[in-house]
């Protein structure tokens, strides 16, 4: 199995072999890194690792600086709101004298909260999900800033802090922080990598190494395997991870559930977690999602599964969302949506819109409608749903099974722009007004592919989304048996949380065409 990454080139590991004194892998020549990481810390590609010290560095700094950006933004547009004669932009610079504690505060709110602490820990770092760790230490950083500022006139009698002006500190604050971690990211993603070795075999494994190539931060260095034979796929067994790790230079370990555990591989994972952050795919993950949380009992760790929640009132405020939602988007895109159906009409002979056969919430057939991408031959060749394989195939791809591939050269060329910035699935919103779609949620299926049983028939208790877990986690790169999880893990572990977390994510991963065929 062959390995190919853009930033190492191509690795083709070989199959393990040596003696007891010599470790059973051999390095590919193309993967060159440096003999001592601490003197000297750049490669011959143009990536470089970052330590933890220096992202947590890097990542205080950003903080601060936004902080001290907010301050004076923050005091410009209130006195711009307020009437009030201490928030007149006479008083600016004396403003910012009496609250320039504002940046320091919330810089240590944030480092007491634990906030820089988890940093280097975080797979992919998620804005979204930082935003209420964010707004708890901001806000902390406000009443410490009140507290001294308090502090300070009791003891030396200077000007006490306005609360109005920190509290708009506050709001601005978070809005700056948040933006600038994005871009911090960002030039983090182009300058950096993280060297990830992966650990394990089977469908699993393929996926996680799926995950790692889409993501612009990680190098996927290769894979060893968790018990005493090495396949022709791997670089090694568990037994070689402290060598490997040594000379590749790798800075993460991602292991997969396996059914084999051995006391030696536990010694060496222990060794190993002073150099190298090793994260595990617990047993049974298709049970846990964000929801879930660790506890213990007796000291004994447990993972406690969330149980599947969706009340009368989940349901009403969902569909409220999707009713606001999607009259916004109609009402917004009207313009756009005219000047996509003549773009549609002149690119190529035939209907302006695309509609299919879906099963949408209760397995109940509905029409969904999207702008035409393909030629019109194309459409009429393709009958809804003969192109799925439902007896077998599970562990393929979705492009695969549904032969992408050979559809590409039918695509229009507008068409093809369509998909790639997701113009082509807006009238889908017109589904979600109608009530027979959703903003968020499983994959609408197509009949052909409606063949589930069991646990996974739960996917039809919401109704389908024009974005989801499954858009999210890599589309049409994804198994069939993993689109089915990913449903059943949306809807048993459904929150509005969640909701917006899948938003915020879907136009990012657009942005990369991850998945998109």
């Amino acid at each position: 199995m062959k390995i190919s990454d853009s930033r190492v080139g191509t690795v083709e590991p070989t199959a393990a072999s040596g003696t007891a004194d010599e470790p059973n892998f051999a390095i590919p020549p193309e993967i060159s890194v440096p003999r001592d990481r601490r003197h000297h810390p750049r490669r011959s590609s143009p990536y470089r690792s970052i330590s933890d010290q220096e992202l947590t560095l890097v990542q205080i700094s950003c903080d601060f600086i936004c902080a001290c950006v907010a301050l004076p933004v923050a005091l410009l547009i209130l006195s711009a709101l307020s009437t009030v004669p201490t928030n007149a932009p006479s008083q600016f610079g004396l403003s910012i004298k009496i609250d320039s504690f504002f940046p320091v505060a919330v810089v240590l709110a944030l480092a007491f909260g634990g906030v820089y602490r988890v940093t280097h820990r975080q797979l992919q770092p998620s804005a979204f999900l930082e935003f209420r760790e964010l707004s708890f230490g901001v806000g902390c950083g406000c009443v410490l800033t009140l507290a001294v500022g308090s502090l300070f006139h009791a003891a030396f009698g200077t000007i006490e802090p306005i609360a109005t002006q920190l509290v708009t500190a506050v709001i601005v604050a978070i809005a700056v922080i948040t933006l600038g971690r994005m871009v911090l990211r960002f030039f983090l993603h182009a300058l950096t990598t993280t060297r990830v070795l992966v650990v394990g075999a089977g469908q699993t494994v393929e996926r996680i190494m799926m995950n790692v190539r889409h993501d612009p931060g990680m190098t996927l260095v290769g894979r060893v395997v968790d018990g005493d034979l090495a396949d022709a796929g791997a670089l090694g067994r568990v037994a070689d991870l402290p060598e490997l790790c040594r000379r590749l230079d790798v800075h993460r370990i991602l292991v997969a559930a396996g059914d084999q555990f051995s006391m030696e591989s536990l010694d060496t994972y222990r060794d190993l977690q002073d150099d190298v952050h090793i994260a595990m795919v617990p047993r049974y993950y298709e049970l846990i999602s964000w929801r879930s949380r660790l506890t213990d009992l007796g000291g004994m760790p447990f993972l406690e599964i969330a149980q599947p929640h969706l009340s009368r009132w989940d349901r009403i405020m969902k569909r409220a969302f999707d009713l606001c939602i999607s009259g916004a988007v109609l009402l917004v895109c009207s313009p756009i949506l005219l000047l996509v159906a003549i773009g549609v009409k002149l690119s190529s002979p035939g209907p302006v819109l695309f509609r299919q056969v879906r099963l949408g919430r209760y397995a109940q057939p509905f029409m969904v409608t999207k702008f035409r991408s393909m030629t019109t031959d194309a459409v009429e060749s393709r009958p809804a749903g003969t192109h799925t394989d439902n007896h077998g195939g599970t562990d393929k791809p979705l492009h695969e099974i549904r032969n992408k591939h050979d559809e590409s050269w039918r695509i229009t060329r507008f068409g093809a722009f369509l998909r790639r910035t997701g113009i082509d699935e807006i009238p889908q919103f017109i589904n979600v007004f109608k009530g027979e779609m959703s903003v968020v949620g499983p994959r609408p299926f197509i009949p052909s592919e409606s063949r589930v049983e069991g646990w996974a028939v739960r996917r039809f208790e919401v109704r389908p989304g024009i974005t989801g877990l499954w858009q999210v986690s890599g589309r049409n790169d994804l198994t069939r048996s993993d689109l089915v999880q990913l449903d059943y893990l949306y809807v048993s572990s459904w929150s509005m949380w969640w909701d917006l977390k899948i938003m915020f994510e879907t136009p990012k991963t657009m942005a990369r065409g991850i998945g998109a065929y």
